[in-house]
This record gives structure tokens, sequence and C-alpha cells, in this order.
């Protein structure tokens, strides 16, 4: 049986540093090539952190910047699983994307000096192929027996770790450890993990403290592990796992939602897209406007819009649907606010003091109600969703609306959605221009709301 305390092997990214600095390069971290089980690639003189995917495009994008938070002020390298498909998003036997395909971690990497890994480097698995979770195991690749902890049974009133599709797709069968309850970063009913709880039990003091608790003392696994194996399977020292790291904070629930979020300050600021994922957004950025010259300049300026229906409107629960979604009208004065911002922050001699062009995108399929935003001059991203998914994939059309939001010189989203929360971060960040979101759930909620990252008024 493994010591409760573990083994301590020195942060050499902290301890040891060639004449050149601190390497970022991935490959200095692993021994080489993907190999069909992770330990053989694993270098013993470092410390590695992972955590399993939730399911969708920006949840899975939270967990990552979370997650590489988490390794920064650990001292660990992250390993970043891949976008893998689910039924909810884009459904079943889609292709797993690499988180690196979407998002630049060499710049990302040199942004936080911390070199950032992802299980491509690490360990064989389908990458970039259709995902069948029909198949007992995916190919290439061996088990991998390891310990992890568990966060989900001490953040809520559920007894089991939170499901993720990563162990299976990467094949590690786990012995679960529950965390200790002191991890939530309230005394209340709320989910919340605290970061810094979490950063304390990677060291050995609060390893031990954490170990030693009362729920640690009943690990939980679904694979079929030796007895002998699953014994001595504590939580893994040197390459720390987590089944959930969607539902953390640095000093706040619902930080994400707040304008001091420490994540994205550090972590999602400096995570911009591939120029791959740019140069496709271009593309179908100047069919959208008509434009024959393959000129980044030649695209104009834009507010971006993004309008949450769908899975949104099913909580509208006893509330009539035409009253519960906001209104286009409600977005065209958030417009209109956003134009005159403009126009005060770049003065009126500037071209972005009279930005008439908007963009459009969202989940909803309604021809008629894309008949009606096309009425009212709006352009619309929905006509180039099935193009996109038969050409790069089905994650594309949403992950490309992401790369089309972020360009816009200014931005109206949906409160309440990640992916307008973000969105609205990247444009204040990437393009310094204004943001607004729209209040829903009733006919006349937005009229009296700031439309800023405000007190949560919602479930």
């Amino acid at each position: 049986m493994r010591p409760l305390y573990g083994t301590e092997t020195p942060h050499l990214m902290t301890s040891i540093k060639p004449l050149g600095g601190l390497v970022l390069d991935p490959s200095f971290y692993v021994n080489g090539p993907a190999t069909s089980r992770f330990r053989d690639n694993l270098k013993p003189s470092f410390k590695y952190i992972t955590a399993f995917n939730y399911g969708g495009f920006t949840n899975d994008y939270m967990i990552w910047c979370n997650m590489i938070y988490l390794a920064v002020i650990s001292r660990r390298i992250p390993i970043l699983a891949p976008l893998l498909p689910n039924t909810l998003h884009v459904g079943d036997n889609a292709t797993a994307i690499n988180f690196g395909e979407i998002f630049d971690l060499p710049r990302l990497a040199e942004a936080i000096q911390t070199p950032v890994l992802e299980w491509s480097d690490v360990k064989k698995a389908p990458y970039g192929l259709p995902v069948n979770y029909s198949k007992e195991t995916t190919d290439g690749t061996e088990t991998d027996y390891i310990g992890c902890w568990s966060l989900w049974p001490s953040l809520s009133r559920d007894h089991e770790p939170h499901p993720s599709n990563t162990p299976w797709f990467l094949n590690l069968s786990i012995v679960w450890t529950q965390a200790p309850r002191w991890i939530k970063l309230t005394n209340d009913d709320d989910i919340t993990a605290s970061l810094a709880s979490l950063a304390k039990i990677l060291f050995p003091a609060g390893r031990y403290q954490a170990l030693t608790a009362p729920e640690a003392r009943a690990p939980i696994t679904y694979d079929d592990i030796p007895e002998d194996i699953a014994a001595g399977l504590y939580p893994d020292d040197q390459l720390a796992c987590f089944d959930i790291l969607y539902w953390v904070g640095v000093t706040s629930k619902f930080e994400w939602e707040r304008h001091n979020h420490p994540v994205w300050e550090l972590v999602g600021t400096n995570l911009h897209f591939t120029q791959k994922m740019e140069d496709i957004a271009s593309e179908y950025l100047r069919r959208l406007f008509r434009i024959s010259e393959k000129n980044e300049t030649a695209i104009p300026p834009y507010i971006s819009v993004h309008i949450r229906h769908s899975d949104f409107l099913n909580q509208c629960e006893t509330v009539k649907l035409d009253d519960c979604a906001a209104p286009l009208s409600t977005y065209a004065r958030r417009i209109k606010q956003v134009q005159g911002e403009l126009a005060q922050l770049h003065g009126p001699e500037s071209p972005l003091s009279n930005v008439q062009n908007v963009v459009v995108t969202s989940d909803d399929r309604d021809p008629k109600w894309w008949k009606e935003v096309h009425e009212l001059g709006w352009l619309g991203t929905n006509e180039f969703d099935e193009e996109i998914g038969a050409k790069y994939g089905r994650w594309y059309p949403t992950i490309i609306d992401a790369v089309v939001q972020s360009r816009g010189k200014a931005f109206v989203g949906t409160q309440g959605s990640t992916m307008s929360d973000y969105a609205a971060r990247r444009v204040q960040d990437w393009q310094n221009g204004p943001w607004k979101l729209v209040r829903w759930r009733s006919k006349d909620a937005d009229l009296d709301f700031s439309g800023d990252f405000a007190k949560r008024d919602y479930v």
C-alpha cells in the first residue's frame, strides 16, 4: 500500500532552469511520443495535473481554464483533455478535438510562464477521429490504473463522482477518493470548491490532512480493478486528477459572472484562438459581408450578438415562451447602447463611432425567427452552420461562432449564458469594446437591468 503522505518529487520547472530560462516546449516534459500507457511517458522529476471534461464547449473551456490556474498555483504541469462529443451538444460519434487545435497554447504558455501539455502529448487515443461510445474501450491504448480525487460528493448531495467520458476515452480505470468537505468555498449549500483548498491538498501537509479526513476512508470504483491493485490506489501524487473542476472559485461562487475573475485575468484573457480558427472565421465573415478580397482589413467593423434560446427556454416553466425569451427589440435597444458607447470611446472622427453592421450568432434553428433577424438588417452565421459542420466537424460551428463573437467591436449577449459571458470578456480585453447582457425570463425583465455582470438573479 502506498503511504498516505506520498513520496515528494521536486518541481523541476521551479527548481531547475536551463540557462535560457524556463523551458515551455511540451516535449521537454515527456519521455517521447505518446505511449500506450501514460506512466511510461511522464518524467519522474515533474508533477502534473489533469481534470475530466463536463460536456459542452464553454463548460469544458471553463474546466481547462480552472485547471491551468490550479496548475500554476500548485506548481504543476497541466495536461489538457480533448473536447469530446456528447448527445446534448453535437451528438455521439462526432470527432474529438484537441484543445491546442482550438486555442494557441504556445502563446498561453509564454504569457503565464507555465508549460502546457495535452493528453495527445502523453498517451495514445483516437484523437481527431469520430468517437464511438458503444465500444468497450478506445483503440491503441492499454488500461492505466490511477487514483483520483472526487470533488462532487463533497460539493453536492450526490454520493457518486461526477460522470465524464474522458476516463473511457483515455482508457483510465480509476479508484476515486472523496475530497474533504473543507474544500468548499462557502459553508452553505452552494456547490463551489475553493481553488486555494484544492491547491492545498496537492502539497504534502494538505495531502496528508485530506487523506486522513473521514470522507477519504471509502474509496469508490466502477471499473473491474483487481482488489490488490485498488487497495493501494490513493489519489496519485505525480499526476493529480479530479472528477470535475467546473464549480470552483478563488474568492466567490459564480465567479465567471463577475468583473474581478482571477482565473480569467491569469488564463482566459491569454487564451487566444489559433490562427486556423481565425482563418476559418475570416473566410465566413468575408462571405457574410459579400467581400471577395482575401484581406483582413476588408472585413468591416461589426457588433457581435449572441442570443441563446434552445435549452434556456426549457427553464421558462409557467411563463409563455413569447414572454420568457427577450424579444429582438430588446437586443436592438442594447445594440443602440453599445453603438453610443463606441462613439464616446473612439470619438466622432473614428470609423468606430458609427458601427452599423450587426452579426448574430444563436443556437435557435427556427427559420421564422431568423427571418425576423434578417428583416432588422442584421446578418447571421446560421446560414453557414451546416457547411462548416460538414467540412470541419460538428464542433466547429460553435467554435467559429465564438471566434466571430470575439472579433466584434462591441458585444451584446444573453444573461446567464457562459458563452455570452466569455464573449463579453474577449471583446472587452481584445477589442477594447463595450458590451451588454440581455436579461430574460419575463417580458419586461431587461427594462431595469444595467446589462452588466450583475448579481446573479436566477438559479
